[in-house]
């Protein structure tokens, strides 16, 4: 996949957390301050086409509904270990030597290179100010698509950065543009993203995963991650899906500014949802997720992704007051 990219400088780890924050935020529909890390269904029908409490749109289920464990293991987030140790053996990794700021923060003293860990989540990210560039980085210069998941999962693995529970989930290339006097497209220089989900127990673990970028001659450009650490608590009963489609069907989805004239639901699984790097996380809990498209008024089909929690109304009061 190429995506048209603008030349990044290392501007500080908070801002670029705090822009995927609210992404992710907007996208996963969970709210920044949940009771005891609950999921609130509330917080899923922000901007969702409704007219005096009433949708002004209708949602088709497109698909059959998944089996319906009885119940599903319930994780307790472990607080970060955020030190001076952890946060230089990290640097070490990355070739990362300079000024060490507030135990989390090691940058070079030429202001080139960067190793930050957040404090409130454990979310790593290490940059390199110089790249991507024209010379170094010209399309020529990149790796295929193949040789950039082999170096991307060699130098994980080689620096004990692979993690139980991560698996290859795709390749994303972003290039510098410009267009010649004739409208033909140039592509000056760019990077590639090899991305890692993550499971546990089978079940795709929203929110988080791993990144790294490649640049030319195979170098190790940029690489972060939102992989927090979990101790099981137990098994808690689930809604079914098909509950979880009624109240889809009551709160809707999120329409932006232009509501849409119908929504088909063609793909429905459970997963869990892990909150933003941004956000304090007290408990790793299960959503379901619908997966579609929504028809716009035009006739134009876009996708769309919602999210549902998953626990049953008694398991959410057993899981705040434990």
């Amino acid at each position: 996949m190429v995506i048209e990219m603008e030349k990044k400088w290392f501007v500080g780890f908070f801002l670029v957390i705090l822009t995927i924050a609210l992404s992710l935020v907007f996208m996963l529909g969970i709210g920044s301050n949940p009771a005891a890390g609950s999921v609130d269904s509330s917080d899923f029908a922000n901007q969702n086409g409704d007219i005096a409490g009433s949708l002004s749109y209708q949602i088709d289920m497109n698909s059959s509904m998944p089996a319906n464990p009885e119940t599903i293991l319930v994780y307790k987030t472990n607080p970060p270990i955020v030190n001076k140790e952890t946060t230089l053996a990290l640097a070490k990794k990355f070739n990362v030597t300079g000024t060490l700021r507030g135990d989390c923060v090691v940058q070079s003293d030429d202001l080139m290179y960067g190793l930050e860990i957040l404090k409130i989540s454990g979310s790593t990210r290490y940059t390199n100010a110089n790249r991507p560039n024209e010379l170094m980085d010209s399309p020529n210069k990149l790796p295929s698509d193949k040789e950039a998941e082999r170096i991307a999962t060699q130098f994980l693995e080689g620096q004990d950065l692979f993690p139980k529970g991560a698996y290859f989930s795709g390749i994303e290339r972003y290039y510098v543009k410009s267009m010649d006097k004739n409208g033909n497209e140039i592509q000056h220089y760019g990077r590639i993203e090899v991305k890692y989900g993550r499971a546990l127990n089978n079940i795709k673990v929203i929110g988080s995963g791993i990144t790294v970028a490649i640049g030319g001659n195979g170098d190790i450009i940029e690489y972060s991650t939102i992989w927090r650490e979990y101790t099981p608590v137990k098994g808690f009963p689930l809604k079914s899906p098909e509950t979880a489609f009624a109240e889809l069907k009551k709160v809707g989805v999120k329409t932006g500014i232009e509501t849409p004239s119908r929504v088909t639901i063609n793909n429905v699984y459970l997963a869990y949802a892990s909150k933003a790097p941004a956000f304090e996380e007290d408990y790793l809990e299960p959503v379901w997720v619908f997966k579609g498209e929504k028809t716009m008024k035009d006739a134009q089909t876009r996708p769309v992704t919602e999210y549902i929690p998953a626990l049953t109304d008694d398991a959410v009061k057993s899981l705040s007051s434990s």
